[in-house]
């Protein structure tokens, strides 16, 4: 037998406030779990990477504990690397030294040409970013043009429709193919998007590419975030999200949320590229905004109608379809959380600016 991924990577820090800001205000990661003075731990793509105070993982868990953990702890620097592309790497690099953070080296590797650069945590840990190719790992081949996109909501078969056009893919619906819709078990946008884009993969033999979205309102401390579609389910199992719109309003009256600056919020796509052997890669879209009442518009879907993205006086419900996405190859930036996601996928993937 073979473990087919690393899911867990830990390194040890001596100041977790530190790290935190570190993790998430400078390379951006997703933080998922924090108990202060112990750990803090982060989303990257399928894996976690997990922060620990050393002092406080050394002692032994008591008899009774419910999650006996054997103890564990590290002192002196230790290593991680990221997974990233050569344009990806040069634009960490600017953005690491606009942070203030200072590369330690930077260099091409002499067997394989890929490149590494490497920098310090506010510990002294040693981080990279490198490209897969370093170790032979170069992303999984799209030159047939042929891709599944594993979703049977109509509305975001349109907007994927109208994204992968200008790249000349054949892009198939999950349904073409007689494919039920996979529960979705999981906790994180990364997970079901996972979980729809892999069930697909395995099951046609090609690259499929899915993606899990949702709404997030700040003062609903993040609800209804990865349930967002929960919200508009009926008892048939059918969905009506005008009823979702109106439980979304009542429950921001409920915390006297009235005010714009007390509306704020966040559309999230998290796009899922899976092939038939489990690989996946990732990309991340989110387009900030507040909600409107009443809604706004017939156009899009979902939440749509509800949702002023920043800087627009249109919600994105009186949006055309190519408003709201914001983005055609060669253009600088997208609007929509969901093209904001592609156009990271299609610079990654498909070469385009």
């Amino acid at each position: 037998m073979t473990p087919s991924a690393i899911m867990e990577s830990a390194l040890y820090v001596t100041d977790l406030d530190a790290a935190e800001a570190f993790y998430s205000g400078v390379l951006g990661l997703p933080r998922i779990a924090k108990v202060p003075g112990r750990h803090v731990f982060f989303r990257c793509g399928a894996g976690v990477l997990l922060l620990f105070n050393p002092a406080a993982t050394r002692d032994a868990p008591p008899p009774d504990a419910k999650l006996p953990v054997p103890p564990h702890g590290a002192t002196g620097p230790g290593h991680l690397c990221f997974s990233a592309t050569a344009e990806e790497i040069a634009a960490w690099k600017a953005h690491l030294e606009a942070c203030g953070v200072a590369i330690e080296a930077d260099f091409p590797w002499p067997a394989s040409g890929g490149r590494s650069i490497y920098f310090r945590d506010p510990s002294g840990n040693s981080i990279e970013f490198a490209e897969p190719r370093i170790w032979g790992s170069e992303m999984r081949d799209l030159s047939a043009k042929k891709i599944v996109i594993a979703s049977h909501n109509a509305g975001k078969l349109r907007e994927f429709a109208d994204l992968m056009a200008p790249f000349g893919f054949e892009a198939k619906a999950a349904k073409e193919f007689g494919l039920p819709e996979p529960e979705e078990t999981g906790t994180t946008f990364e997970e079901n998007a996972y979980l729809k884009a892999y069930a697909a993969a395995k099951a046609t033999g090609l690259p499929a590419l899915s993606d899990d979205s949702g709404l997030v309102v700040d003062a609903l401390d993040g609800s209804p975030g990865v349930y967002t579609a929960n919200w508009a389910e009926l008892p048939d199992g059918s969905r009506d999200f005008g009823m979702a719109m109106e439980r979304t309003e009542k429950a921001l009256r409920e915390r006297s949320a009235t005010e714009p600056a007390e509306r704020t919020g966040r559309f999230v796509a998290v796009i899922c590229l899976a092939f038939p052997d489990g690989g996946a890669e990732y990309f991340r879209g989110e387009a900030e905004g507040t909600l409107v009442w009443p809604p706004r518009g017939s156009l899009g879907f979902g939440y749509d109608p509800v949702f002023l993205p920043v800087g627009h006086d249109k919600t994105f419900g009186e949006m055309s379809a190519e408003e709201k996405h914001g983005w055609k190859p060669g253009q600088a930036d997208a609007l929509s959380h969901r093209a904001r996601a592609f156009q990271k996928f299609a610079r990654a993937r498909l070469g385009s600016a």
